[in-house]
């Protein structure tokens, strides 16, 4: 990834971070959140302290956590449901 995409991948991140207290996590495609950016330079840029930053941080990995819980709920009911289903069709055997 040249420094470029790198740079505006950062600022896009930033910027995100900025309209919405945890990124929205949508069911089935959990994202991780990115690392907290410890530039100083780049967080002065933004207005942001240090502290802000990580509380962002903790604030995505918190949906992230809940995103797979969700997830993992889901998956587990929806095979249950086609368990019961194939139990329905084709009995215990």
């Amino acid at each position: 990834m040249s420094r470029r995409t790198a740079v505006s991948c950062v600022i896009l991140s930033m910027m995100l971070s900025l309209a919405a207290e945890a990124a929205p996590q949508p069911l089935h495609l959990c994202a991780p959140p990115a690392d907290p950016i410890e530039d100083q330079e780049l967080l002065a840029r933004y207005s942001m302290t240090p502290q802000e930053e990580y509380s962002r941080y903790f604030d995505d990995l918190n949906a992230y956590l809940l995103c797979l819980q969700k997830s993992q709920a889901d998956i587990i009911e929806q095979g249950r449901f086609w368990h019961d289903r194939y139990i329905e069709l084709f009995g215990e055997g």
